[in-house]
């Protein structure tokens, strides 16, 4: 700034006039409550202009900072000085500090402040507020971005624990999750459910006599047909190695037991490039019981897959059938 504006008692009545198109000079008075009774250009380029016009006036004592007004009214001047001269820090329409360099007098019973600031130094700032509210929104959209990459990791880290890689069935740990909240629901409602475990014939001399990939081939479509034979409501999970356990709530030993026997049958009806005689499942069904737990229910469903296989193979056993 070039000058400090300097103000008489008998210029105060020109000012808001001549200086009222320039808005880089700020002139506003103000009641003693702190009222605002008038605010040129200059003035509304801090407040906004419905301040400024309202038919109300409106209390702007918090326009002022440092000093505040309570401190400019308690200042008493010689008559024709000013009661501040100097830097003064003011809050604009944003509640942001900004400074004028003016002076404040004392007219009456009002205090009248012609204070000018720095135009481009002004629009300078604006300038940077902008650029910094465009950076908060790449910000923002990068944030946005990196929380839905880490949501889908997660969901894929999740998966993976709970999956098996090569059949994309449930895996072990899932299977006695499910089990346990199926076990849970049965208690609390008086309900049951029933398990059937299959087990792939003969599965060790496929992998030996056709290899791997082969074998790999055959775990695959048998569990593709079990998991388009059972209700989204059941549940079909690798146990471990050529054994699967499939976990059917609501339904009973006889009903367990009649899709056993249409699993038995369509599996048995698949067939394979490079394996002549096709593949035959065996299964072994149990019901929950009231006062049993699930490790006695998966016994009851082994002995009973054992019972299959020990009477032949490519058959349904249940545990009353021992």
């Amino acid at each position: 700034m070039q000058h400090i504006i300097a103000l008489t008692p008998d210029h105060t009545d020109c000012l808001p006039r001549c200086l009222e198109p320039l808005t880089a000079v700020v002139v506003a008075r103000f009641a003693n409550n702190g009222r605002l009774l008038h605010g040129n250009l200059g003035f509304q380029r801090f407040m906004p202009t419905a301040l400024t016009h309202s038919a109300t006036p409106v209390d702007m004592g918090h326009f002022f900072l440092r000093p505040s007004f309570h401190d400019l009214q308690m200042v008493q001047a010689p008559i024709g000085q000013p009661v501040y001269q100097g830097i003064l820090n003011v809050t604009d329409a944003l509640g942001m500090c900004r400074s004028l360099i003016g002076a404040v007098h004392r007219q009456n019973d009002e205090l009248m402040l012609v204070a000018e600031y720095d135009v481009a130094e002004m629009e300078r700032l604006n300038a940077q507020v902008i650029e910094l509210n465009l950076e908060l929104a790449e910000v923002e959209r990068t944030l946005a971005r990196t929380n839905r990459a880490l949501q889908a990791n997660e969901e894929r880290l999740k998966q993976l624990s709970t999956t098996d890689p090569l059949t994309g069935l449930a895996n072990r740990r899932q299977l006695m999750y499910f089990l346990s909240q199926a076990w849970q629901r049965s208690r609390r409602f008086a309900s049951t459910f029933s398990l059937i475990m299959a087990d792939i014939d003969f599965f060790k001399k496929i992998n030996d006599q056709y290899g791997h990939p082969q074998g790999d081939v055959v775990l695959k479509a048998v569990t593709a047909q079990m998991q388009a034979m059972v209700r989204k409501v059941d549940l079909v999970a690798r146990f471990g190695g050529e054994e699967f356990v499939i976990v059917l709530q609501e339904v009973d030993l006889h009903a367990a037991v009649e899709l056993a026997q249409r699993l038995r049958q369509a599996v048995s009806e698949l067939t394979f490039d490079g394996l002549p005689s096709g593949v035959t499942c065996s299964y072994g069904v149990a019901q929950m019981h009231p006062d049993e737990d699930i490790e006695q229910l998966l016994k009851h469903a082994d002995l009973a897959l054992y019972d299959a296989k020990r009477n032949g193979r490519n058959r349904v056993s249940t545990e009353q059938s021992q």
